[in-house]
């Protein structure tokens, strides 16, 4: 940047003082120019976080994945508390007490007797008891299990949510971190063109509407510095949020996304195929589906209400004087057989009960038609966005290439006398805004393209880590970076 400064100092001097000092503002605007398409460029940093860095900060960190963990956990108990109804239970007993015991003897012709007895009572036993024919406890062992398998798919989902919630994040916080230097940059190449203007004025060479122009210019790129500065701390504060890791007070820790980036078509490239995979890959459909059994379960769990249970019951245990009949008498007893429950009536419990829980049921059916809706409109949402990204950064990059080239011709013009003050400062405008936009639209589609996986529920960490391989560390050059807009305008300020 410095030796194309130089040349266009040298050259303007062969063209007298008048000319120089009418060069003045081509120069600066040159430095516009080359400040802009170099501000996206790497900043100098060490210890650099990248993509892959912040997602596996966010596994450790990330209250909402370690949330849904644990109600991974919880759900997965359903299984063992369903299995646990056709299980055999057993139980034990034991009591050890002191009676005293008034005994009358009713007597009409002699009189009433009282004895009154103080002795040592106790029991003990085991009992063991195992469902032969049980329909409530089958339902609610199936019950269990739906109920364990929707909150995997849940899981699932959130682990496939942090993928993009990361990115999104991250990206986020580049996009500001670069709309900051951006802006930053314009602003001080703005005070620098001010200044030239009012030297001109001062001189008579310049006119007070250039100085008004650039004033103007300036404050609304100041009001774009103070705009950027809080979307990047909201953003980093954000990232911080996610990750645990606090970036806020040095983004420029962040991997910058390399300008060679380019997006691609999705695999499949027809819609209808990505809604074959979505109905059948997508885990909150997974979810939904197995929640819809978990209410059938139900229903027939309240419908056993109606049915016999058959039970295999057996019991061992020793008893002395527990009652009055058996004071001082020790008894050792062992039992086995089967125990049939029926049950006749229960206030219309069942009845009640059975209407509630098919009511619930056909909800859950209704809920999954919805859910199916959204994840469709949702996965056409991010399918659209994928595909017209690919024209929109191409149209954009065409657009950043035709500004600076824009500049370097302003400049001419200016110097021909074709050109005003006003127009360089719109061509520059017009080069930060066309970054600016390209910069969205690339950070669009990598959310997009990866929304669109996770819409599609075939979303994996190896999604995010390929993504990861466009951010290069700071510091790094990339390859357009290299043979950037500055060459060009500094060949043509060397021909004049």
């Amino acid at each position: 940047m410095q030796t194309a400064m130089t040349r266009t100092r040298d050259t303007s001097r062969g063209f007298g003082h008048a000319m120089a000092q009418r060069s003045r503002p081509r120069g600066v605007a040159i430095r516009i120019g080359v400040l802009i398409v170099f501000t996206l460029g790497p900043v100098q940093a060490s210890h650099a976080l990248g993509l892959a860095d912040a997602y596996e900060a966010a596994l450790q960190h990330d209250p909402l994945y370690a949330a849904a963990a644990q109600e991974k956990a919880a759900g997965d108990a359903n299984r063992a508390i369903g299995r646990s109804y056709l299980l055999p239970s057993l139980s034990a007993n034991y009591a050890n007490y002191r009676d005293w015991t008034r005994t009358t003897y009713l007597d009409s012709q002699n009189g009433n007797q009282s004895i009154n007895q103080t002795y040592h009572a106790y029991s003990a036993g085991v009992s063991l008891r195992q469902p032969l024919i049980n329909y409530e406890g089958l339902a609610r062992y199936r019950y269990g299990k739906a109920v364990a398998l929707a909150s995997d798919a849940t899981f699932d989902d959130r682990g496939e949510d942090l993928l993009v919630r990361v990115l999104t994040a991250y990206t986020d916080t580049v996009f500001a971190f670069d709309q900051l230097a951006l802006a930053s940059a314009q602003t001080t190449a703005l005070d620098e063109q001010l200044a030239v203007n009012e030297a001109m004025l001062r001189s008579g060479e310049g006119t007070r509407t250039d100085v008004l122009e650039t004033r103007a210019k300036l404050e609304l790129a100041r009001s774009d510095v103070a705009d950027a500065q809080d979307s990047l701390d909201n953003a980093a504060h954000a990232l911080d949020a996610v990750t645990g890791v606090p970036l806020s007070a040095d983004v420029a820790k962040l991997d910058r996304l390399s300008d060679a980036f380019q997006p691609s078509m999705p695999s499949p490239a027809g819609f209808e195929q990505w809604r074959d995979i979505a109905l059948d890959s997508n885990a909150e459909l997974i979810a939904e589906r197995h929640t819809v059994e978990a209410a059938r379960q139900q229903l027939e769990v309240v419908h056993a209400g109606f049915y016999p249970h058959v039970d295999l019951v057996a019991s061992i245990g020793q008893n002395q004087s527990n009652t009055v009949d058996i004071i001082g008498q020790r008894y050792f007893t062992k039992a086995a057989g089967i125990e049939v429950t029926i049950p006749l009536y229960s206030g219309g419990l069942v009845r009640a009960s059975s209407e509630q829980a098919s009511a619930n049921y056909q909800k859950t059916q209704f809920e999954l038609q919805d859910e199916t809706n959204k994840v469709l409109l949702e996965l056409r949402k991010q399918y659209n966005l994928c595909v017209s990204s690919l024209s929109r950064i191409r149209a954009l990059q065409s657009a950043v290439d035709s500004a600076t080239l824009l500049i370097t011709a302003t400049h001419k013009s200016v110097q021909a006398g074709t050109r005003t003050n006003f127009d360089v400062l719109s061509a520059t405008q017009q080069l930060y805004q066309a970054r600016r936009d390209l910069a969205r639209a690339r950070y669009q589609y990598m959310i997009a393209n990866l929304s669109l996986r996770h819409a599609a529920g075939i979303l994996t960490a190896q999604d995010l880590y390929e993504t990861a391989r466009w951010f290069t560390p700071p510091g790094a050059l990339t390859p357009i970076a290299k043979a950037g807009a500055p060459a060009p305008v500094a060949r043509q300020a060397h021909a004049m």
